[in-house]
């Protein structure tokens, strides 16, 4: 677990490339879960898609995603802000990718019946430390929109 952490804050100290992919997952998690609690309650609803998202986009099994979910919880509880995790996905991820990590906030956004202006405060800082442009802000919070309408 140290190492998992270590490797999450500091991504540059002698990370083998088979490790770079669970800092990411992890980072992503954890963004996903500040979403979730955001308007101080996280719903079901919320935590099936972030364990959907961890399945659907790393690949991960059923039961590897509720253990991160997991993690990612409880790093929430311990954090003191983006920055860290912000940095992993931007040292490691493409314009696109980072995107798509954007469109996964908005998805957890809207999966307890509507965003809350908290949960929206959040996602613009967070696309906002990503570089991700505004423009592609507003077509992945649209593209998150549509896809929890037709749920």
């Amino acid at each position: 677990m140290l190492k998992t952490l270590r490797d999450l804050f500091f991504p540059g100290d002698a990370a083998s490339p088979e490790e770079s992919p669970r800092s990411v997952n992890a980072a992503v998690a954890i963004l996903l879960m500040e979403v979730a609690r955001a308007d101080f309650d996280v719903a079901d609803d919320e935590l099936a898609i972030i364990r959907q998202a961890m399945v659907d986009d790393f690949g991960m099994t059923a039961t590897e995603a509720d253990d991160l979910v997991d993690h990612a919880a409880r790093e929430v509880d311990d954090s003191t802000g983006f920055f860290p995790f912000v940095r992993v996905l931007n040292d490691r991820l493409g314009p696109a990718e980072r995107s798509r990590v954007i469109e996964m906030l908005w998805e957890v956004a809207y999966a307890d019946a509507g965003k809350h202006h908290l949960e929206e405060s959040i996602i613009r800082q967070i696309a906002e430390l990503l570089y991700v442009p505004h423009s592609e802000f507003v077509r992945a919070r649209v593209r998150a929109e549509e896809a929890g309408a037709t749920d």
